[in-house]
């Protein structure tokens, strides 16, 4: 039952008692009054000093404005005070006696605001609209919410007021429309979700926002959801909460921030390390021991690891970027607050600088000299907790490292065991492997803590607390779209880098940008700018240009391809369904079986759609599947720490391309295997541990298997005479389906794929055997090309059809298709024309034709 009496709540009373006007000025009076008392303070002194104008009465001065300074103080503190929400440890329970009771000041002080509202506009009731529109017009936090989301305050002010006029005159008795109730029990259900004792403004703005019919426009004219608003309300909310929390000096945890000189007068001197090292513990005082969002497991891990008394060393293993050194912080801030495990409660965690060390001495020994004075000082000073960062550097073979390194094995081993001694080694999964996993008994003291990478969520608070610093540096905006767009852009785009890094990189970028251009708002076109530079990806909003490439798809593969309909069709939706981003999947855009006879141009419809849409032709990465006929060659495909792989690391590098795979049946079942997991999750993992995405790429696997098959039930058909080479649509269809059903019986039957291979692919396109002329054609468009680059020499070359046809007559084959064309334009033209040039016989303007003899006319 909804109980609500305003009157009956004390908040409301506050609220009555904050609007008095003394309070209004209380702030104003306090300052004025503080300058009157300081300047008379001053007159004294001066007076008292030189015996020429000192009086009682400057004295009196003194005594009185500093009377009313604290009487303003005292009043203005008070005002703070009523503006503080006790609510209830039970919110739900105590908001069935009163639900207004649970209403915190701001949300109190606009109902408020409602009530002298509709009584000045001699209205009946208080509705959601009434309350939406005080708030817009006098609350500063839905001022700055809006400010976030860019949206358009005069239309949704209009759009209130519609409302509001809607409603019937009359006495206001204190009455509250129904669709106001709700949106109050809603609040209500939100603050007891967040485990608040108060309703906030965050709770009720953000289920007007989702009810209401106001803001259904305005949010899609900014590209946002009402789950978007929510999110920037709770964020807004935390945030004002915190830095609430931050000016509570007096707390406990407030009072611990500031450090303690009794710890480190207990502890002894380290005197070599503060000269090589960087104390974390003081970095992260500095800034306020800020909250670290990413690794609490990871961190809680490490902590029960290096309490221990014996093997208490962590070596940290993550890819660069993957946030390992906010382990450490995190670490820092934990053991600064005794908010840790045990022992490692107020213990400074200090990064040691090797490469410092190295660079200050002429030689290894004296280097080892001063790490040895440094580990014992560790030892016995006992608040330490030492971190290496790129422990790999320092462990095994560095004859091969860059500038900095160093074997130090040997001298760390020793004091490993030591239970004084805690170190946390800093490593990737490269440097592991090809390093630290040599030395087997130095990897023995350590335990492993293996980094994964963060998740989108955890991303989000950080970029949000990144924004938050970079737009008080660089006096900019950045709305929340922005925000939004950074984290799931780079998640989707930026795939050879770890969360958090790339969406910090990102964000950090745009707003450089934004600042250089002299804008004010880090708009979130700016981020699909950069992912599209970055990645050379198209993402953002589909410009004209692009929109008639996709719209024009299969005339622009048609320029290049003849006949095969079917496959250029269901390439040209893959890739408008990709672009327009109407399907959610986590496998690539699309992903292909081309099956038919060889020379029909399979491999060429996949570089025609590397050149049309994704640029050229280069961004087309092929493997020739019949190299990998053993089990062994996974090593080659996914890589190792010795090579590259010849898959993956293309793919890392460069995400949005063609991946075209040859021959896809002569490679090994297990290599065969290895993408039954990009078709269903759209990742590998790479030979050093990394997972490498093919969601921005196109996989086109192509097989002649069983193309005996196809030209078998085609002749079967036609000795039949139910295959012609004209036929209806719906007939053409039918016939296919024949020749897929067969195929498909003979791959099954013979083992050359499985079922549950076939079925991860998006389409079976079956390429159809060439006709004459089809032959033609593709002899056409290959002269094309000759004629193209003979144009850009000056010389104009006249392609006949009895040229076709010779071209046809001597490079068909049955077996090879179309293939053998292109080496008799070699053999025939290409190398006729070449030596008349040579020669001098064809000269710049000169117009030429090749008869059906292949002799060369010049005219």
């Amino acid at each position: 039952m909804f109980v609500f009496n305003p009157r009956e709540a004390d908040i409301f009373q506050r609220v009555n008692w904050s609007k008095w006007p003394i309070f209004r000025w209380a702030k104003i009076a306090k300052r004025m009054f503080l300058v009157l008392c300081v300047f008379f303070v001053a007159l004294s002194l001066y007076g008292f000093l030189t015996v020429k104008l000192f009086n009682q009465s400057n004295l009196g001065f003194v005594l009185m404005f500093a009377a009313l300074f604290i009487i303003f103080w005292y009043l203005e503190i008070f005002e703070k005070g009523l503006r503080y929400s006790f609510g209830a440890e039970n919110i739900l329970k105590k908001a069935e006696e009163n639900i207004a009771s649970v209403l915190d000041f701001e949300v109190a002080r606009i109902i408020s605001e409602s009530v002298g509202f509709v009584r000045s506009k001699r209205l009946e009731s208080v509705n959601s609209a009434v309350f939406m529109w005080c708030a817009i017009e006098s609350s500063s936090e839905t001022g700055v919410v809006f400010a976030r989301t860019m949206m358009n305050l005069d239309t949704i002010k209009k759009s209130l007021m519609e409302e509001i006029k809607n409603q019937a005159g009359g006495r206001f008795e204190w009455e509250f429309t129904d669709d106001f109730q709700d949106m109050i029990d809603g609040a209500l259900k939100s603050a007891a979700d967040r485990k608040n004792n108060v309703i906030s403004m965050s709770d009720v703005l953000s289920v007007f926002v989702e009810e209401s019919k106001v803001f259904k426009r305005p949010l899609m004219d900014v590209n946002l959801k009402s789950k978007d608003v929510k999110d920037l309300l709770f964020w807004m909310d935390n945030f004002k909460r915190d830095q609430d929390e931050k000016k509570k000096f007096w707390t406990m945890k407030n009072l611990l921030k500031t450090g303690s000189i009794a710890k480190d007068w207990a502890a002894g001197y380290t005197v070599l390390l503060d000269q090589f090292s960087s104390d974390i513990t003081n970095v992260m005082r500095k800034q306020g021991f800020r909250e670290i969002f990413a690794h609490r497991s990871e961190v809680e891990k490490m902590e029960a690891i290096l309490a221990r008394r014996e093997r208490n060393n962590v070596l940290i293993i993550g890819e660069s970027g993957s946030s390992r050194r906010s382990m450490i912080e995190s670490l820092a801030n934990r053991s600064a607050m005794g908010e840790s495990s045990g022992d490692l409660n107020y213990k400074r965690v200090v990064l040691l600088d090797i490469p410092r060390i190295l660079a200050s001495n002429s030689n290894i020994k004296e280097s080892e000299i001063i790490l040895d004075k440094i580990f014992q000082e560790v030892v016995f000073a006992e608040n330490v907790i030492l971190v290496i960062d790129n422990f790999h550097n320092y462990i095994g073979d560095t004859s091969s490292q860059r500038l900095g390194a160093a074997e130090i094995s040997g001298l760390l081993s020793s004091y490993l065991d030591s239970p004084g001694f805690k170190l946390v080694g800093i490593t990737t999964f490269d440097g592991l492997h090809s390093n630290i996993e040599k030395n087997s008994q130095l990897l023995s003291l350590f335990e492993k803590v293996e980094v994964v990478e963060i998740s989108e969520a955890e991303t989000a608070k950080i970029i949000q607390d990144r924004a938050l610093q970079l737009e008080y540096k660089y006096k900019v905006l950045v709305p929340w779209q922005t925000i939004r767009d950074t984290v799931t852009m780079s998640a989707k785009y930026i795939t050879n880098l770890p969360f958090p890094e790339k969406a910090m990189g990102l964000i950090d970028e745009a707003v450089v940008a934004t600042a250089k251009r002299r804008k004010k708002i880090v708009s979130p076109e700016i981020i699909a700018e950069l992912i599209t530079n970055k990645t050379q990806i198209p993402v953002g909003e589909i410009k004209e240009k692009e929109k008639a490439t996709l719209l024009n798809l299969e005339n622009l593969i048609h320029q290049r391809i003849i006949n095969q309909e079917e496959a250029v069709v269901n390439i040209a939706k893959a890739m408008r369904r990709a672009r327009t981003e109407i399907t959610i999947r986590k496998g690539p855009m699309g992903a292909f079986l081309f099956l038919g006879p060889t020379g029909v141009g399979k491999t060429e419809t996949a570089k025609a759609l590397a050149e049309i849409y994704f640029g050229s032709e280069s961004k087309m990465i092929r493997l020739d599947m019949s190299e990998f006929q053993a089990i062994k060659d996974i090593s080659r495909i996914i890589g190792s720490t010795e090579e590259n792989g010849l898959l993956t690391t293309p793919v890392r590098e460069d995400p949005f391309s063609v991946v075209l795979l040859d021959e896809f049946e002569k490679a090994h079942p297990s290599i065969i295997n290895l993408f039954l997991q990009v078709f269903d999750e759209g990742h590998l993992t790479d030979g050093l541990g990394r997972k490498v995405s093919f969601s921005n790429a196109i996989i086109i696997a192509t097989s002649n298997a069983g193309y005996q098959i196809i030209l078998k039930v085609l002749k079967e058909l036609t000795e039949a005479g139910s295959f012609e080479t004209e036929k209806p649509v719906g007939r053409a269809k039918e016939v296919w389906d024949v020749v897929e059903k067969r195929l498909l019986d003979y791959i099954f039957e013979n083992g050359i794929f499985r079922p549950e291979l076939v079925n991860r692919f998006d389409d079976l396109v079956i390429f159809k055997p060439l006709t004459k002329e089809n032959l033609l054609d593709i002899a056409g468009l290959m002269l094309k090309k000759l004629q193209k680059n003979l144009k850009e020499k000056d010389i104009d070359l006249t392609i006949t059809e009895p040229l076709k046809a010779k071209i046809v007559e001597l490079g068909y084959d049955p077996v090879f298709g179309a293939r053998e064309m292109r080496r008799v334009i070699q053999d025939k033209v290409e190398n006729l024309i070449a030596t008349a040039m040579l020669s001098n016989k064809i000269q710049k303007g000169d117009k030429i034709k090749i008869d059906k003899e292949l002799n060369l006319i010049i005219n």
